[in-house]
């Protein structure tokens, strides 16, 4: 038979979850999620624009430099071109020439396409910025809200907290422990009674009787080789 404190205990544990799940059932609490979801990515939008234009700025002052070098080199080669005679000459320059242009249009586009990227950033920045103060409000205020729900129930807490730590002076260690294993994975109840003699009270599922009477042989209990918890007998 498991220590009837443990039990105890246990059914504690069970009106703290039951607090638990109220409280994140309370409108305040969900309004209170979305809004810290929605401020989180309106953050983080913010900060990847920031990054972005960091990255833009980078580019439009090489891009603007490429600009900048290729018209001096087209101002250069028109010069030559003033003072050449010879038709091989001549051609050849004005291919180089040509080239030039090309490159110079080519690197003005990418002038364009950056300025273009920088105007869009600009905007989306403004509004995530418009829109932050709002949804960092909207937060606070649910926020306050719910924590005047908690703080109404916590002394209901605090008390099972105080019952539970004198109950935990009278439990074995080792049951303790296993409890605590179980439980801190998400299973609950972890102690269950054996029901019809061979079946699960937790999950309620049969074993075989064999099986059940062999386990029990030993110790006064056993571990449900189905859903893992831990049965006992309700003598």
């Amino acid at each position: 038979m498991i220590q009837k404190e443990m039990l105890t205990y246990q059914q504690l544990d069970g009106e703290l979850r039951r607090i638990d799940r109220e409280l994140r059932k309370n409108e305040n609490f969900v309004k209170r999620r979305q809004y810290k979801a929605a401020r989180q990515e309106c953050e983080e939008t913010i900060a990847r624009l920031d990054a972005r234009a960091a990255e833009l700025k980078a580019q439009l002052a090489i891009a603007q430099q490429a600009v900048q070098k290729t018209e001096e080199v087209i101002e250069e080669h028109s010069r030559e071109i003033g003072t050449l005679e010879d038709e091989d000459e001549l051609n050849y320059m004005n291919k180089k020439l040509n080239e030039q242009i090309s490159e110079l249009n080519a690197a003005e586009k990418e002038v364009k396409r950056i300025l273009r990227e920088c105007e869009d950033i600009v905007k989306a920045f403004d509004e995530a910025a418009a829109k932050l103060p709002r949804l960092i409000a909207g937060y606070r205020k649910y926020d306050e809200e719910f924590n005047r729900s908690a703080a109404e129930l916590k002394p209901r807490v605090n008390e099972i907290r105080a019952k539970q730590a004198e109950l935990r002076k009278s439990i074995d260690d080792q049951i303790y422990d296993v409890y605590k294993k179980i439980f801190d994975g998400g299973l609950y109840p972890v102690f269950v009674p054996l029901e019809d003699g061979a079946r699960c009270g937790g999950c309620r599922m049969e074993m075989p009787r064999a099986v059940v009477d062999a386990q029990f042989a030993d110790k006064p209990y056993m571990k449900c080789e189905h859903c893992g918890r831990i049965i006992f007998k309700d003598e």
